[in-house]
């Protein structure tokens, strides 16, 4: 089966949306966590762009294993096809963590669970969210700019 859509293949006319949801996924994650009225005016959004940054992203990593085919990859292609294979399971690992960081930050939600509303819960799971979201950062770029080479030169 191909991924096509009215011919063209899926995934260079998704790549630039997942390239701009998983940093715009990383960055409003930062600023949730170092800017707190972000987290506010975010709000569902945050979750939200989680799961859709995780979706699009994937779906973009299968079409370009479609797309490359049984070929052997090299050069430039070889270090995209790695970059983006991260960039999928990052993008995963990023949406459940930005729901996780949503659901222990918000007054509505983890304020009801004792152990979730307490500081040391919010410190480790800012802590872990914010090392996601850098290395979704690092990922989203290598993928983006291996993958430009590798058309580009």
């Amino acid at each position: 089966m191909e991924w096509m859509i009215d011919g063209l293949p899926l995934h260079p006319l998704m790549v630039h949306a997942a390239v701009v949801l998983l940093a715009a996924n990383g960055m409003a994650l930062l600023g949730s966590i170092l800017v707190p009225p972000l987290r506010r005016w975010l709000g569902w959004g945050l979750p939200l762009l989680g799961v859709v940054t995780a979706v699009t992203t994937w779906v973009t990593k299968m079409a370009g294993e479609n797309l490359l085919g049984n070929a052997e990859p090299v050069g430039a292609l070889a270090d995209h096809t790695h970059w983006g294979g991260w960039a999928g399971v990052v993008a995963i690992v990023l949406g459940v963590t930005t729901v996780v960081y949503w659901f222990v930050v918000s007054p509505r939600l983890g304020g009801r669970v004792s152990w979730l509303s307490a500081t040391p819960t919010r410190v480790v799971v800012s802590v872990l969210a914010a090392g996601v979201a850098v290395a979704a950062l690092a990922v989203d770029f290598l993928a983006g700019h291996s993958g430009a080479t590798s058309v580009w030169g």
